[in-house]
């Protein structure tokens, strides 16, 4: 297995699980917390993920509740990553650090039919996404520009109001910012259509 594609699972699974419950998370919330709070991937994308991911052991548990195998060494992730969700489209088996010998079949191959007849996450909102963290990494580089405000928190900042307003683009969190700190709107609405 790459190194660099289970590092990126591990990075997920730690931005996913940080401060979860004990009891872990659903299957639907976590695809929830994906798709809605974080936007990292499309809805479907996000529950096919979370199956191939508790398929191949990466997560333990039952639907109900799922947690990172307890072999996975968690890797924080660098503030503002977000996976690139071609990384995602196959998704290698989890050897545990015991068997790291013993070759273990990834297991693609024997997907049932129902993942040839979805598209990978790779072929959905590939190029799309990339311009958007541009887009947001730019929005947030001037609100701290202009604000006065450090980078940390104006991403800080901009968590609160969607932990406290609910289903709204991250986007959208640091325009309201930006507005709270009397910012000229019109150079924060350019920057969001670019």
């Amino acid at each position: 297995m790459s190194d660099r594609r289970a590092d990126e699972i591990a990075r997920l699974l730690h931005a996913s699980f940080h401060g979860a419950p004990d009891q872990g998370i659903s299957t639907p919330d976590l695809a929830r917390m994906w798709a809605l709070e974080l936007q990292w991937f499309s809805p479907v994308d996000s529950m096919v993920i979370a199956d191939r991911l508790h398929e191949f052991g990466w997560l333990v548990g039952d639907g109900v509740s799922l947690m990172p195998n307890p072999y996975i060494e968690l890797l924080p992730p660098d503030l503002g990553w977000q996976p690139f969700s071609g990384s995602f489209a196959v998704i290698p088996a989890f050897v545990p650090p015991s068997t790291n010998d013993a070759p273990e079949p990834t297991q693609s191959e024997s997907r049932p039919s129902q993942s040839k007849e979805q598209k990978p996450p790779t072929e959905q909102s590939h190029h799309p996404s990339d311009c958007a963290e541009d887009n947001i990494q730019a929005l947030i580089a001037h609100v701290a520009r202009k604000s006065g405000l450090e980078r940390r928190e104006v991403i800080r900042r901009a968590q609160r109001k969607r932990r406290a307003l609910g289903p709204v683009t991250l986007r959208m969190a640091i325009a309201l910012l930006a507005r709270e700190q009397r910012l000229d709107m019109q150079e924060v609405l350019e920057i969001i259509e670019s």
